[in-house]
């Protein structure tokens, strides 16, 4: 992945975690989260995009993120183009499998 990172290749904390499921209060770092910088958040411009898409978005708060909203955030990254969609792309295999079991994921930044 170019954007993302599992687990085992994040070298901080300062991410925005994507965890399959409810968020439980107090489990970070999954092995089957994926993560994605600060700075790319930022640099890319994917807060505004979550800003746009997810309703009372705070990049400081923990988010679900149910199907439908899933769609609704991958429609606004190819409406956006360039780099957003790549990086939002990225992610939606990881999101479509993640709700073959799960009804939500959750973003955080942990």
């Amino acid at each position: 992945m170019k954007y993302f990172l599992h687990d085992s290749e994040r070298k901080n904390t300062i991410c925005h975690e994507f965890q399959k499921g409810k968020f439980d209060g107090h489990t970070f770092w999954k092995s089957d989260s994926i993560s994605l910088s600060d700075d790319l958040v930022v640099t890319l411009g994917i807060d505004k995009l979550f800003r746009d898409v997810i309703p009372n978005y705070n990049s400081y708060d923990d988010f679900e993120i149910d199907n439908e909203l899933w769609n609704n955030i991958m429609l606004k990254a190819q409406e956006i183009g360039g780099e957003v969609l790549t990086c939002i792309s990225e992610a939606d295999e990881w999101a479509k499998n993640t709700f073959l079991e799960y009804d939500v994921f959750t973003i955080m930044q942990p």
